[in-house]
């Protein structure tokens, strides 16, 4: 971490989910893959899938594809999400250790929490409900709300909006270049997660592991307290 997390003027965070709160990116390689398998009959290497994660599933398959059908679409996307709520409901995705603390923390300093997910909401909902964080969050935007999908800035301008404040004041929260290019785009404050590498002149902090980062947002909530 190279500065603080909590800025003078910060009114809200925006997480991503996958790979951010949920231990969810090997789930949705394999769900992927066996998608591609069992919808189009298309192998599909799995190191070229996990390094899309956090794009739009529409933009996933674009680039694996190239153009395809909505009816296509919509065979490959059924598998991927069936398959996906398996893994889900057999304890393979998990909230990150520090997860619940932090966004408590958060609730409990008066911040407004948003979600900014490139999962639709249909699958997002259930996701959260399923690991019971929805009440946490003041407002949910998934990635079925916005016509462009990350690494384009548009589902966190939506989720500031829901959430009644300006980029200036928010920290966007995620584990990818996916989300930290856009937020800093913008003039929010990016911060990465899950990850010990981040774009040279971009991420504010960065911390290999989501504990690390409750840790360093506790600290930062009471350096807030003390200072007044």
């Amino acid at each position: 971490m190279s500065a603080p997390i909590i800025r003078p003027g910060v009114k809200a965070f925006i997480f991503d989910l996958d790979g951010t709160l949920i231990d969810s990116v090997d789930a949705h390689v394999t769900t992927w893959v066996k998608a591609f398998k069992v919808a189009v009959g298309i192998s599909v290497d799995e190191g070229e899938v996990r390094s899309l994660i956090g794009m739009s599933g529409r933009d996933i398959v674009r680039k694996i594809l190239g153009k395809v059908s909505e009816s296509e679409y919509a065979k490959i996307r059924w598998v991927k999400d069936r398959a996906f709520m398996k893994e889900l409901k057999g304890g393979r995705v998990t909230l990150f250790p520090g997860v619940t603390q932090a966004l408590r923390m958060l609730k409990k300093g008066g911040y407004l929490i948003g979600m900014a997910s490139s999962t639709p909401n249909r699958l997002l909902l259930h996701i959260m409900d399923y690991l019971g964080i929805t009440g946490f969050f003041d407002a949910i935007t998934g990635g079925d709300e916005v016509r462009r999908g990350k690494p384009d800035p548009e589902i966190f301008l939506k989720a500031m909006r829901k959430l009644g404040v300006g980029p200036e004041e928010t920290v966007v929260v995620g584990d990818t270049v996916y989300d930290a290019c856009p937020a800093h785009r913008v003039g929010a404050l990016p911060v990465l997660v899950n990850t010990c590498r981040a774009p040279d002149g971009i991420v504010v902090a960065t911390f290999c592991m989501f504990h690390e980062f409750t840790e360093a947002l506790k600290a930062s909530i009471l350096r807030r307290n003390y200072l007044g």
